[in-house]
């Protein structure tokens, strides 16, 4: 299972409103897992099948079994810095043998920071607004190693761009409360860049 992702659109300045949640961007890749009668299924923005190159994320650490379509962004964070680092991961996903593939699992794990609940045991969430399906995705995913739900705060967007700004990550990702969840750029959705930022890519 797959859907056309939600994408958010470029604001300039961070702001406080009531309406909103804000979540810190993270520097990886936007990732659909796709979890149906215990099968993983692992796709990119594009619908590009990753399943194979990131094994440690086929055991969905989920409350009570379910079938699932979880929405977010892989990454890989250096366990002695903290920092994240788009050249490991982008090694991660180039890689094509199988010993290799089992090999970087071990010596470099990447995370998937999941922030949305798609589908749900034969429901389609994405008309719901998006509180509701962070509630679900609470009430039925569990954090571990390589899963962490992404943690997000109410109206104070400049408190935590600030505050992302002084730990030097990507931005904030500010969405509305209400919004359901429809497929491309979308204003319900916005993020405010830290210019300062230096993205480690090849």
């Amino acid at each position: 299972m797959f859907v056309k992702p939600m994408l958010m659109t470029e604001h300039a300045q961070p702001f406080d409103d009531d309406n909103y949640i804000f979540e810190p961007l993270i520097d990886g890749h936007r990732l659909q897992l796709s979890f149906i009668h215990s099968k993983p299924k692992l796709y990119t923005k594009h619908c590009n099948d990753v399943t194979r190159q990131y094994p440690e994320l086929h055991n969905v650490p989920l409350r009570e079994p379910a079938d699932v379509l979880l929405d977010g962004e892989v990454a890989y964070v250096n366990p002695d810095s903290g920092v994240f680092d788009y050249r490991v991961l982008q090694e991660r996903y180039r890689i094509k043998k199988e010993p290799t593939i089992r090999e970087a699992k071990r010596t470099n794990p990447i995370i998937f920071f999941v922030f949305d609940l798609l589908y749900y045991n034969g429901l389609d969430m994405r008309k719901q607004p998006l509180l509701e399906r962070k509630r679900l995705l609470n009430m039925v995913l569990e954090d571990n190693a390589y899963f962490k739900k992404m943690q997000y705060v109410e109206r104070e967007g400049s408190a935590l761009f600030d505050l992302v700004k002084s730990s030097e990550l990507e931005g904030v990702a500010c969405k509305r409360k209400d919004s359901i969840y429809m497929e491309g750029k979308q204003e319900d959705w916005m993020q405010v860049l830290n210019r300062e930022y230096k993205h480690l890519a090849m």
